[in-house]
């Protein structure tokens, strides 16, 4: 009978102490998510003691009155439109200061085109669209939430059709619009197969053809250095270049660069 007992007594002990070692790995568990679930850093009061500010992603930080943004479109659906501030490249992403990112409700606002002023409903807005947009801009917690209130302004919308044709223009040496040329980012690997690499190339496309107002609608391309093409100095961030292209029929993230050179900043 005693020994029934201190196995009993035994096998007690043991489920108690699982319990326990259950709670603790739970309470640790819920420390470390709140102790990662903060906004910022960790910020000491005047007496050394952590204050710990909850992370509120959605939270507004700052609003900005009467602003006009620009931005490109990649999500419209839902009630929702968002723009990015760049551009993307598969799994890549180039960011421009041009622009801006941030999340508009669709209340079936007014839109006016771009190139023929002709008005519409936000239906007319696709992703790849160029947007240009006034109104209250709400700074989140998280850059992902920030948004743009657009109140009573029409949205005006640039389309991704009319957007590449101004494009080619550019890269055309058209003198239709003011532009410039630097590296936004290289990526060479000199010594690869066929010295392959690609420049990501940013174009300031300045446009007042269209309106009264001028309208600075950068965009980026993706060259790509072959063995033939002729480099004419050294080709590093930020620097302003000039270049040719083999073959202007191929989409904007596929050009092959015939020559780039370097100009003296």
């Amino acid at each position: 009978m005693k020994k029934k007992i201190i196995i009993i007594s035994i096998f007690v002990l043991i489920i108690i102490c699982i319990v326990i070692i259950i709670v603790i790995t739970k309470n640790k568990n819920v420390k470390d998510n709140i102790d990662n679930d903060v906004y910022g850093t960790v910020i000491y009061d005047k007496n050394g003691n952590v204050i710990v500010e909850p992370y509120n992603a959605d939270v507004t930080k700052e609003i900005t009155e009467n602003i006009t943004i620009e931005g490109i479109v990649e999500l419209h659906s839902k009630g929702r439109i968002y723009i990015f501030n760049g551009q993307h490249f598969g799994e890549q992403g180039i960011e421009m200061e041009e622009y801006t990112s941030a999340n508009i409700v669709d209340k079936n606002q007014k839109c006016i085109d771009y190139i023929t002023l002709q008005e519409y409903d936000t239906s007319y807005i696709q992703p790849g669209d160029l947007l240009i947009c006034t109104g209250d801009y709400l700074k989140k917690g998280d850059p992902i939430y920030n948004e743009l209130d657009t109140k009573d302004n029409p949205i005006i919308v640039l389309k991704e059709s009319d957007y590449n044709k101004m494009k080619l223009d550019v890269l055309k040496g058209n003198n239709k619009y003011s532009s410039s040329v630097t590296i936004e980012r290289e990526e060479i690997n000199y010594g690869g197969y066929n010295n392959y690499g690609y420049l990501f190339l940013k174009y300031t496309l300045e446009d007042n053809n269209h309106s009264n107002t001028k309208y600075c609608l950068p965009f980026v391309v993706k060259a790509y250095i072959t063995q033939d093409t002729k480099i004419d100095g050294d080709l590093q961030d930020g620097k302003s270049v000039e270049v040719q292209y083999e073959d202007l029929t191929e989409p904007f993230d596929k050009l092959n660069l015939k020559s780039i050179k370097v100009l003296e900043n």
